[in-house]
């Protein structure tokens, strides 16, 4: 994989590329920025990237203020809400120049691009949305875990408590996904951003109220408005923090509306599907991508 460097208003932002050919697919990790319990990034996808990446231009990015991508310029409040998280993507994907794109999503990520694609269809090839329960109608179960979590955040003790939960097999967090978490959370930039988010910071002044604002919008939109793009839901069915009923009502959701719509749900699997089950997942995205341009 290469590790590249981009200009986006202003804010360093980091991405990974494999492959080349045909419409770029991209990546979109979950997580929160100012989470001090995880590491999102672009890494999160680093075991499938080569795979998806064979024959096409595959692309993961970290979003803003979190893994080494920049926190959000000073001054600028909405750059640490979801809607800034979706206004830096966006300007991202323009700034790349190699649009329309295969959006992939995953947890929060999966907002971002399902976000993006109403609000700029003409960026987008494809959609695909995977266990993102702030996407979903329903309610998620993340703070439950969060909160009976006995550790200091930002250790390893911690991520391996959240990990027994968020897996159906922890042993897969274990492989070595640790260290490259605690690695992004040590820095200075990271550190920042924990503090600008914790205790009567933006998160409980900003950040909640406006995804509990966008969320209800978004919703109220896909009740009235159809994606048009195709999308392929994808979903874990041992997801603790998103359950499977989620993912259901999201299909009933969007398929009022569009036709090209498709769920795959994999067994005996958690939060994170691409990395419990890597070729189911790496499986139906290509047959995804492939029916874009088959007429399916």
């Amino acid at each position: 994989m290469e590790e590249s460097w981009i200009d986006v208003g202003g804010v360093r932002t980091r991405y990974l590329t494999v492959g080349q050919g045909g419409r770029p697919v991209v990546f979109v990790h979950g997580g929160t920025i100012g989470d001090a319990s995880a590491g999102s990034s672009a890494n999160d996808f680093g075991s499938i990237l080569p795979l998806v990446g064979q024959g096409r231009e595959t692309i993961a990015v970290d979003r803003i203020g979190q893994g080494y991508t920049g926190n959000p310029l000073d001054g600028d409040d909405e750059g640490w809400t979801m809607a800034g998280s979706v206004r830096h993507f966006i300007a991202f994907l323009e700034k790349l120049g190699k649009g329309p794109y295969h959006l992939v999503g995953h947890s929060r990520g999966g907002y971002v691009v399902t976000r993006t694609t109403l609000e700029r269809p003409d960026l987008v090839e494809s959609l695909t949305i995977g266990d993102s329960n702030t996407v979903a109608p329903g309610g998620a179960r993340n703070e439950a875990i969060h909160i009976r979590n006995p550790h200091p955040p930002g250790t390893r003790e911690a991520m391996e408590f959240t990990a027994r939960y968020y897996y159906f097999d922890p042993a897969v967090k274990a492989d070595g996904g640790f260290e490259k978490e605690l690695e992004i959370l040590a820095q200075p930039k990271i550190r920042e951003a924990i503090r600008t988010m914790g205790e009567g910071g933006l998160r409980v002044r900003r950040y909640l109220p406006g995804l509990l604002a966008d969320r209800e919008d978004l919703f109220m939109r896909l009740e009235h408005q159809p994606l048009t793009r195709r999308v392929l839901i994808l979903w874990a069915y041992n997801d603790p923090t998103a359950p499977i009923s989620m993912g259901y009502q999201l299909l009933h959701l969007v398929s009022k509306h569009q036709p090209r719509v498709s769920m795959h749900v994999v067994n005996q699997s958690g939060h994170s599907l691409y990395r419990e089950r890597p070729m189911q997942f790496i499986r139906a995205l290509k047959d995804h991508l492939d029916g874009c341009y088959d007429g399916n």
